[in-house]
C-alpha cells in the first residue's frame, strides 16, 4: 500500500513539473510571436490617406457648396485621424474651379496652412470677414422660405464675419462695437475710417482722430480765389443809331486761327452699346477688386449702371430682384443683380450691380460707382475738356483783335 501511494505522488510531481515547463514554454513562444509581429509592422508601409480620400469623399461639383464640402472634409479627416498638417494636401485633389485655382494661387510657404487655404476659397467666393458683416447686416426674413434654413444662414455668417481666427470673448465683443461705430459716422469719416480697416477698439480710435484732423486741417485751407474774367463793353460806333426796342447783332468771338489743331471733343466711351458691337480699340480699363477678387474693368461713361459677367460670381447668393438695362438700339432687358464691394486704389464702394451672362468684359463701371470720374481722369488723356483746350502747339501765338473800351471823361472817343 505505501509503494503505491509513493508511486502516485511520484507521477503527480512529474506531471506537475511538465505542465510548469509548457506554461514557460507558451509564454515564451507568445513573446516570439509579438517581436515577430512588431518587426514586420516596421516593414509593411501605412496606407496613404490621399488615397482613401478619394474613396470617402467625392470631388467638387459646380453645384455643391464649398463651406458645406469643406466642413465634410474637416469631419472626415477628424473621424479618419489624419494629421491636420496634411488636411491642405489631402483636400487639394478633390478641389475643381475657382477652389482649385485658390488652391494654386496661394504661395510655397502658405500652400500647406488648411486654415489659410480655406480663408483663401471663402474669400474668392464672397465669404470673407468683411463681405460678411456686409451680408449680415442687408439679411432680411423670406416668408416663403424655411425658417430653420434662414435661421442656419445668418448663423453661419455671423461666424464668419465674428469667429474669424478663434477670437476670444472680448475680441468679438470689439469686433460687434467697431462695427456699431463706423455704421454710426457720417459718409466721409466713414469711408476714411473703413480704408484703414480697424479690428480693435484703439485702431478705430486712432482712426478717427486722424481722419478728424485731417477734415479739420482741410477746413482751414481756402481755396485760392479763381481769376475773375473781366469783360468789357464795346462802344457803339456814331452815325450808326440803333433802335433801342431791336436786339443789337451778337457780339464778336475770337475764333481759332485755320492752321490751328482742332480742340478734340471730350471723348465718350461706349456711348453705345457693347452688347451689339465690338469694343472700340483704345476704350479704357483698369484693375479693380470685385469682394476681394481681382479682375479687369471697362470704364463706361455711356452706360448708367455697373454691369459684371453673372458667372464669375456665386450663385449662392442671388437675389431676385432685377433692373431694366436699355441700351440705344431700344433693347431693354431684365437683369439680375447683386450686392457686391468693388475697390480700385483707394475707393471702395459697397453698390447694387447688374449681371449680364453674355456680357463682353468681366466688369463694366458706369456713372453709377462715384469713383468713375477719378478713374477716367487717371486713365483717359484728354477726359476732361478743360485739359484738352489747355494743350497747345509750342511756337504758335494767339491773335489779338482790338477792344474797344469806353472813356471815363465823357467824350465820345475810343481807344485801342
Amino acid at each position: 500500500m505505501d509503494e503505491v501511494i509513493a508511486r502516485l505522488t511520484e507521477i503527480s510531481m512529474r506531471q506537475q513539473q511538465i505542465t510548469e515547463h509548457l506554461a514557460t514554454r507558451q509564454g515564451q513562444t507568445e513573446q516570439e510571436l509579438n517581436e515577430l509581429r512588431t518587426a514586420a509592422a516596421r516593414h509593411v508601409p501605412l496606407p496613404d490617406p490621399r488615397m482613401k480620400v478619394t474613396q470617402l469623399l467625392p470631388k467638387l461639383t459646380a453645384d455643391d457648396d464649398v463651406e458645406s464640402f469643406l466642413q465634410m472634409f474637416e469631419n472626415t479627416a477628424t473621424q479618419e485621424g489624419w494629421d491636420p498638417g496634411d488636411w491642405a494636401r489631402l483636400v487639394a485633389p478633390l478641389l475643381t474651379g475657382e477652389a482649385q485655382r485658390a488652391y494654386f494661387m496661394l504661395p510655397t510657404e502658405r500652400v500647406d496652412d488648411y486654415k489659410e487655404l480655406k480663408r483663401e476659397i471663402l474669400a474668392r467666393l464672397g465669404l470673407s470677414p468683411v463681405c460678411a458683416a456686409q451680408y449680415f447686416h442687408d439679411w432680411e426674413y423670406k416668408p416663403r422660405l424655411p425658417a430653420r434654413a434662414q435661421a442656419a444662414e445668418l448663423s453661419r455668417l455671423a461666424q464668419h464675419w465674428l469667429l474669424e481666427g478663434d477670437p476670444t470673448a472680448a475680441l468679438v465683443t470689439e469686433r460687434v462695437v467697431v462695427d456699431r461705430f463706423l455704421r454710426a459716422l457720417p459718409r466721409s469719416p466713414r469711408q476714411a475710417v473703413g480704408m484703414r480697416n480697424p479690428s480693435t477698439i484703439t485702431e478705430l480710435v486712432e482712426a478717427v482722430e486722424l481722419a478728424e484732423a485731417v477734415q479739420h486741417q482741410g477746413a482751414g485751407e481756402r481755396a485760392p480765389p479763381f481769376p475773375r474774367r473781366v469783360i468789357q463793353e464795346r462802344r457803339r460806333p456814331e452815325g450808326n443809331p440803333r433802335s433801342e426796342g431791336r436786339p443789337g447783332p451778337p457780339s464778336q468771338r475770337d475764333e481759332s486761327m485755320p492752321t490751328a489743331d482742332p480742340t478734340p471733343a471730350p471723348t465718350t466711351w461706349l456711348a453705345g452699346c457693347i452688347l451689339h458691337q465690338d469694343l472700340p480699340k483704345g476704350a479704357p480699363r483698369v484693375d479693380v477688386e470685385v469682394d476681394g477678387r481681382p479682375f479687369a474693368a471697362l470704364l463706361d461713361t455711356g452706360s448708367a449702371v455697373s454691369l459684371i459677367q453673372s458667372h464669375i460670381l456665386s450663385p449662392r447668393r442671388l437675389t431676385k430682384a432685377t433692373i431694366p438695362v436699355t441700351c440705344v438700339h431700344g433693347d431693354t432687358r431684365h437683369v439680375p443683380t447683386r450686392r457686391v464691394t468693388i475697390s480700385a486704389g483707394l475707393d471702395s464702394w459697397p453698390m447694387d450691380v447688374g449681371l449680364v451672362k453674355d456680357l463682353p468684359v468681366p466688369v463694366l463701371i458706369g456713372r453709377d460707382w462715384p469713383g468713375l470720374d477719378r478713374l477716367l481722369a487717371a486713365n483717359v488723356p484728354f477726359a476732361s475738356p478743360r485739359r484738352a483746350h489747355l494743350q497747345r502747339r509750342p511756337g504758335k501765338r494767339t491773335r489779338h483783335r482790338p477792344v474797344l473800351l469806353a472813356s471815363d471823361s465823357g467824350r465820345d472817343e475810343s481807344s485801342e
